[in-house]
C-alpha cells in the first residue's frame, strides 16, 4: 500500500515538473519571438508601417509572456513597455491606436505596481492618457506635474500645452467649493509654463495655444479681479519671485483691460511694498493717482536715479502734469529745464503754458499779446524738434498784436516779458 502511495506521488510530481518545464520553455518562446519581431523591426529601410507592425507583434508575444510566465523581472517589463509605446506611436488608425493606448497604460500601471515604473516616461504616459478609452485626469495630471517640475527647459515645448489643458479640464470637474483654488493654480501655472516657454524660445503657436485656454478661464474682469487679495495673501516669501509673480498678474490686469480697478492698485502698491527701489512699480502708480501725487513720485524718481536721461523724463512728466493742473507758472520753469531726447515735448508744454498764461502777464492789451509771439517761438523750436505743433502755432499766431496796435504803441523794436525774463519783436 505504501508503494502504491510514492508511486503515485512520483507520477504527480513527473506530470508536474513535465508540466513546469513545458511552461518555462514556452514562457522562452514567447521572449525569443518577441525579441525576433523586434531585431526585424531594426532592419536598414524597412519602412514604418511594418516597423509599427513588427512591435505590435512583439508587444503580443511579450504580453502572452508576461502571463505564461507568471511575471517578468524588471529587464523585460521595460521592454514589453517599450514595444507598445513604439505601437501606439507608429498606429495611424485611431481604432487601433486606442486599443494599443489602452494596453500601454494598464501595462504602465502594472509595472508601477510592481516597483519597475521608469519616470523619464512621464510625459509620454501622462499624454497618452489624454486619448484612453477612460481617462484619469487626476494621474495624468500628476505625471505631468512631476515630469515638467522635473525636467524644466527640457521639456519639450508640445507638452506644455497638453498639461494645461488636463488641468483646465479637472477645474470644469472640480466641485464649486473647491474651484476658486484650482483656479489660483491655473493662473499661477500659466505664468511659470509662459516663463518656461519664454526661456526655451518656444514656437508662438505654443504660446498661443496657452493664452487660448487661459482665455476660457478668464473672460473678464469679474472673473480675474475676486482673486488678487488672495493671489496678494499667498505671495512667495522669497523677494525676486514675488516681483515676478506680482509682474505677471499685473500685465495679465492690462491684458484683460483691468487696470481701473482698485485690485490693479493693489497689484502696484503690493510690487513697491516688496521692492521700494523699483522705478516700474513707481511710474505704473504714476499713471493711476492725481497729478499731484504722480509730481511727488516722479520726484522721488528723480532724486533716487543716477541715470540722466531718466532724470530728464521725470522733469517732463513733471512740466506735463503740473500743465494738467494749470499751474501754468511752475510747469513753464520746469518744462524750460528739461533737456535731452524729451526737450521737444518740453517745449511744447512751455509754449502752451505762455499762451494759457497770456492774459496774465503784461500791464496792457498789447503787451499781453505780444506773449503770443513768445508762444509760437517756443513752439517752433518744438516743430524744429519734432513735435506736430503746427495747429497750435496757426492759433497762436491769430492773436498777435495788430499793426495798428504796434503803432498804437509806438512800433516799439522789442517788449520785454517779465514774467519770463525775455524780450520779443513784435
Amino acid at each position: 500500500m505504501q508503494m502504491n502511495l510514492l508511486l503515485i506521488a512520483l507520477v504527480a510530481v513527473s506530470g508536474f515538473v513535465q508540466a513546469q518545464n513545458e511552461e518555462n520553455r514556452e514562457c522562452d518562446r514567447m521572449r525569443f519571438l518577441a525579441g525576433e519581431a523586434i531585431k526585424k523591426s531594426q532592419i536598414e529601410g524597412i519602412d514604418a508601417a511594418t516597423q509599427t507592425k513588427l512591435y505590435q507583434e512583439a508587444s503580443m508575444y511579450y504580453l502572452m509572456g508576461e502571463k505564461i510566465c507568471g511575471g517578468f523581472d524588471k529587464d523585460n517589463w521595460d521592454r514589453l513597455v517599450g514595444s507598445l509605446m513604439n505601437a501606439v506611436n507608429g498606429e495611424t488608425d485611431e481604432a487601433i491606436k486606442k486599443a494599443y493606448t489602452d494596453t500601454l497604460i494598464e501595462a504602465f500601471d502594472k509595472q508601477e505596481s510592481l516597483g519597475f515604473y521608469n519616470e523619464a516616461n512621464d510625459l509620454f504616459r501622462a499624454s497618452i492618457m489624454l486619448s484612453a478609452t477612460n481617462i484619469d485626469r487626476t494621474k495624468s495630471d500628476d505625471l505631468f506635474r512631476r515630469a515638467i517640475t522635473k525636467k524644466g527647459q527640457e521639456t519639450h515645448e508640445s507638452y506644455i500645452p497638453y498639461a494645461y489643458y488636463n488641468t483646465y479640464m479637472l477645474y470644469l470637474e472640480t466641485a464649486d467649493t473647491d474651484k476658486p483654488a484650482m483656479k489660483k493654480r491655473l493662473i499661477q501655472e500659466y505664468f511659470e509654463y509662459t516663463a518656461l516657454l519664454g526661456e526655451k524660445g518656444a514656437a508662438a503657436a505654443t504660446q498661443s495655444n496657452l493664452d487660448g485656454y487661459l482665455d476660457y478661464l478668464v473672460k473678464s474682469c469679474d472673473d480675474l479681479l475676486p482673486e488678487i487679495d488672495g493671489y496678494i495673501a499667498s505671495l512667495p516669501e522669497d523677494k525676486d519671485a514675488s516681483k515676478k509673480s506680482l509682474l505677471n498678474m499685473i500685465e495679465l490686469l492690462e491684458r484683460k483691460e483691468c487696470d481701473e480697478s482698485d485690485e490693479y492698485m493693489k497689484l502696484i502698491d503690493a510690487l513697491i511694498a516688496v521692492d521700494p527701489t523699483s522705478e516700474d512699480a513707481k511710474m505704473m502708480k504714476a499713471k493711476l493717482v492725481g497729478p499731484k501725487e504722480a509730481i511727488a513720485i516722479y520726484r522721488d524718481i528723480k532724486e533716487n536715479t543716477t541715470d540722466d536721461s531718466k532724470k530728464q523724463e521725470m522733469q517732463y512728466r513733471i512740466a506735463a502734469m503740473q500743465f494738467k493742473m494749470r499751474a501754468y507758472s511752475a510747469a513753464y520753469n520746469s518744462a524750460m529745464s528739461v533737456s535731452g531726447e524729451n526737450r521737444g515735448r518740453a517745449l511744447s508744454i512751455a509754449g502752451q503754458c505762455v499762451a494759457a498764461n497770456a492774459n496774465n502777464c503784461g500791464s496792457s492789451t498789447f503787451e499781453r499779446k505780444c506773449n503770443y509771439i513768445y508762444a509760437v517761438q517756443l513752439l517752433q523750436q518744438a516743430s524744429s524738434a519734432g513735435e506736430n505743433v503746427g495747429g497750435l502755432i496757426g492759433s497762436y499766431q491769430a492773436n498777435f498784436p495788430t499793426e495798428s496796435e504796434k503803432f498804437d504803441n509806438g512800433n516799439p523794436a522789442s517788449v520785454s516779458l517779465s514774467c519770463y525774463g525775455v524780450s520779443v519783436n513784435p
